[in-house]
This record gives C-alpha cells, sequence and structure tokens, in this order.
C-alpha cells in the first residue's frame, strides 16, 4: 500500500498486488551415464544426486531402481532421481542400466584317458567349469566321434559347458 500526500494535505492511497509464483523446475547435476554390465551383481551402486532449484536453494537426493525388465540375461533396471520443490515443480533424472551375459563360461580340457576297453561318459572329468554370472555352470555330455580304426581306436569326447543365459563352450 501507499500513501500519496500533496502540498494541502490531501492524501490518497493506492495498493499493489505482488503474486510470487514459481513455476521454474529444480536442475539436477549429470546422472551417471547409461551403462552395460555382464551381471546382476555388477549393477553399480546407488549415488546421491545433487539438485538445484531459484527458490529452494540445492542438496542432494537419493534415486530408487525400477524392476528388473527382461530378465537377468538381458534385461534393464531404470533408476530414477525425483526432487519437488515447495511450489510443486518436479524434475527427474534417470540412468538405464543394461543387464547383458555375454561372457561364456569356461573349463580345462579333461586328461585324455587309455583304455583297454571302452569307458562311459562321465561329466565329473570336468573339474574347473566356472563362469563369470553363473555359480554353477551346467555339464553335458555332447558326444563321441571315433576316428574308425579298430585297433587302437581313438574317441574324441566332446562335453559341454553352459552357463544361465545359455552360452556355451
Amino acid at each position: 500500500t501507499y500513501t500519496i500526500t500533496d502540498e494541502c494535505g490531501n492524501v490518497t492511497t493506492t495498493t499493489q498486488i505482488i503474486t510470487i509464483e514459481d513455476t521454474t523446475d529444480p536442475v539436477f547435476s549429470a546422472p551417471p551415464a547409461d551403462v552395460t554390465v555382464e551381471c546382476s551383481g555388477d549393477v553399480p551402486p546407488m549415488v546421491d544426486l545433487s539438485w538445484t532449484d531459484n527458490c529452494d536453494g540445492s542438496g542432494l537426493v537419493s534415486g530408487t531402481d525400477g524392476a528388473l525388465t527382461g530378465g537377468s540375461c538381458g534385461g534393464t533396471i531404470t533408476r530414477t532421481w525425483t526432487y519437488t520443490d515447495a511450489c510443486g515443480n518436479v524434475s527427474t533424472a534417470t540412468q538405464i542400466i543394461t543387464i547383458e551375459d555375454t561372457t561364456d563360461p569356461t573349463a580345462s580340457n579333461p586328461s585324455d584317458i587309455n583304455s583297454a576297453v571302452s569307458v562311459t561318459p562321465n561329466i565329473s572329468v570336468i573339474t574347473d567349469a566356472a563362469d563369470n554370472c553363473t555359480s554353477n555352470p551346467i555339464i553335458a555330455f555332447v558326444s563321441d566321434v571315433s576316428d574308425g580304426n579298430i585297433c587302437p581306436e581313438t574317441i574324441t569326447r566332446t562335453y559341454s559347458v553352459t552357463d544361465d543365459c545359455g552360452n556355451q563352450i
């Protein structure tokens, strides 16, 4: 309210209405870059993200991870940070984490066997099967291939090692 008085003492008042309306969204610092990892155990840890706002100042906010979509052999997690200022202006930042196991399991070739009789396939000869994501990859007998000779006959026996995502050697 303003009051104006002239030289003769005449007084008048006038009123000005000032409306403060914050329509500016808060601003996040850059979220971590999208990333692809091999195993669900390789998902990077959550970090707090900083924000600034024209009226609220600045601070940190924790994010949340959405559900894994598509599965642990080829899926995504959307990590989201959200801040709402005192006037209801909302900002969101996201990071996409892709889980894609593309690494084959490993195993050493078993020792050669010299025998006078036929030997039954036995997966226990593969003793060091390992994988980056699967704790117990599946070992299976695949085939025997003979060289066609009778004495001596050489049989090449093949085993496979498969992880939970279908990667196989």
